[in-house]
Formats: C-alpha cells, structure tokens, sequence
C-alpha cells in the first residue's frame, strides 16, 4: 500500500498541535494501525514536538505549508512505499516537524545531525488459561489483566498521551492526568479517558464490551468498511456498550459496574448468558477445552453467580435449571443434551 509521506507528518503535526479534526485523527489511528513500521516514526515526531510544545497551534499550521512548500515541488509529494523510503528523507520530515514548532530549519540543511530519540521500551504480559495478574503502570495506573489475555505497555509513558495495547479482558483503575489522555487500543476500536475506572472485555471472535464503574470514557469503535465515519461513544457509569465488528452494530445498555468487575474478585456473573458463552468463560478460567457434542444446548440461556467455586459446583448447579448433561475429565468439559 502507497503512503504519502507528507500527508502523514501533516496528520501528525495536526493532532499534536491540537487541531487536528475527528476525521484526521480517525485517519491517522488507521494509518498507524495498518502499518506498524509508522509507530517509530510518530513516535519520533512526538519527541520533536515535546521539545518545542510552546508555538501556538495556528503558527504550527501556517509553519506546516510554509516549510512544506519550501522543501517539496510540488508541495505534496507523491506517494512513496515506506518500504523504500530512505534514511535521510525521514530524517528530513522529522526535522520539518521540529521546525515547525521550534523554528529550527537547520535541521534540513543538516539531516545527518539529527539526533535520534531513545527507544520507547515496551512491555508485554500474556496470561494463559486459569491466570489473572495485576499490573501497575508508570503513572500509578492499575490494570487487573484476566485469563486468556494480553497487556502491551511501555515501561514509561513519553508524549502527550498514555497509550497501550489490550487483546482479552482487564479492569482499569486510571491515573488522573488532565493534560495526557489514557489510550487503550483494541483490534476493533479504541477508549479514551483522563481518569476512571472501568472494565474491557476483546477477546477474539466476540462483541467487544465495555463498561464503566467511575468516571466517564470514549469508545470509537473501528468499522471493518473503513469508508464508514467512525463514532464516539459516550460511557458513563452503570452503561455498557456492546460492538459486534463483523456486523458493525453497537448496543448500549444499563448494567451494574461492580458486577463488570467481579471476575477480579474470583467472583463469575452469568445473566442470560448463552451456555456456548458460559462455556468459553469456564474454558478460560479453569483451563479446560469445553466441546459440544450437539449443538442444541449451545443456545440455552442461564443465570447464576458464583464466588470461588470449583468447576464441579458451578456445572451442578447450571444443570438443575436447564436440561444438559455434561462430564468433567482432567483437560475437558464435554456438555450435550
């Protein structure tokens, strides 16, 4: 795929300044999604701009198209691959985005002594099956990261924003910070906050669910038709939004926060749940395959709740309210009718 390389400092140089539109930013979280080689090099803008974070956003703009026009003929230039683009080019945007808010020009005249911004260093927790762990952040932040699940993090936050990575099912305590958002990416949308607490449910192949217990958070989901102008879901406590990316449908509801974050607690919450998703629950928290021998009982809907309990006593007790039947071995639980 093509990228323009000076529409992509320009998206950069928007948002940090700022002004950046909905659309803009949407734009630019795709880019840097679809093309993890451009991570390094936002992040290398970020530490420019931090560095000069006085201009105002209306003379980072005017300084943009100037400094543009001065280096490039036309002011675009054309779509290179990112494959190909060499060195001293990305040290000349680099160097145009720090002149834009510092008014350092000599940075173009002498790419060779741009000096390269340390390595932001990045952590990753993975939890396997029947494994919940807790993880402090940086910034005082707290993560509580359920079974099944993974956490990518850096070891400090640099920029104007706190961002991370989350695969499965964690609760957030989050640090209050007015002046640098927290920013959890998901495969299929993103949530923004300043200081809350609330609970995210991605794993793979289901609805994204997420709901608040204090504060209030953003949810823009991604639509898999990236023509579709993505939305900015308001989460406020007691109300949880529920996304279906393959169908691109998103349900908001009221629920119980507390009950949200009870898995924390080793406490499991079914109400109305299908048995099929009762079933991958309990295959992640005790680690046992769960196989259907029919499909007939995948679509029974139970409610129960159940605090520290074993396998064994959670399945008594699902059975005596609906016809199934099942068995336990050492590394499966088999459920038919």
């Amino acid at each position: 795929m093509m990228i323009n390389e000076a529409h992509f400092v320009l998206l950069v140089t928007r948002k940090l300044a700022g002004s950046a539109s909905p659309a803009e930013l949407s734009e630019l979280e795709q880019l840097l999604v679809q093309h993890p080689a451009l991570k390094e090099r936002y992040n290398q803008l970020c530490h420019y701009f931090n560095d000069a974070r006085h201009l105002a956003a209306e003379d980072t703009e005017q300084a943009l198209q100037r400094t543009w026009a001065k280096i490039k003929s036309p002011p675009v230039a054309a779509p290179v691959k990112i494959k190909h683009m060499t060195t001293w080019k990305w040290a000349a945007a680099v160097a145009a985005a720090a002149c834009l808010l510092g008014g350092m020009l000599y940075f173009f005249n002498q790419p060779a002594k741009v000096t390269a911004p340390v390595a932001q260093q990045w952590l990753k927790r993975k939890n396997g099956q029947a494994t919940r762990s807790f993880i402090e952040l940086a910034d005082g932040s707290k993560i509580w990261l359920n079974a099944e699940s993974m956490l990518t993090y850096p070891q400090q936050f640099n920029g104007n924003s706190r961002e991370i990575y989350l695969e499965g099912e964690a609760f957030f305590d989050i640090a209050t910070n007015a002046k640098r958002p927290f920013i959890v990416h998901l495969k299929t949308g993103t949530i923004k906050v300043l200081g809350t607490s609330f609970n995210i449910r991605a794993y793979e192949n289901e609805p994204v669910q997420t709901a608040v217990v204090t504060g209030k958070i953003a949810f823009i989901p991604r639509y898999e038709d990236a023509r579709k102008a993505s939305d900015t879901i308001l989460v406020t406590p007691d109300v949880k939004i529920t996304y279906t990316a393959s169908s691109g449908t998103l349900v908001k509801n009221n629920t119980i926060g507390a009950e949200d974050k009870a898995w924390t607690e080793g406490r499991l919450i079914f109400k109305n749940a299908t048995l099929e998703e009762i079933g991958a629950s309990l295959q992640r928290n005790f680690n046992r395959q769960v196989i259907f021998e029919n499909n007939a009982p995948r679509q029974c809907r139970l409610t129960g709740s159940f605090h520290n309990n074993s396998l064994e006593d959670i399945m008594y007790y699902l059975s005596r309210s609906k016809a199934f039947h099942y068995r336990i071995t050492d590394s499966t639980l088999v459920i038919g009718e």
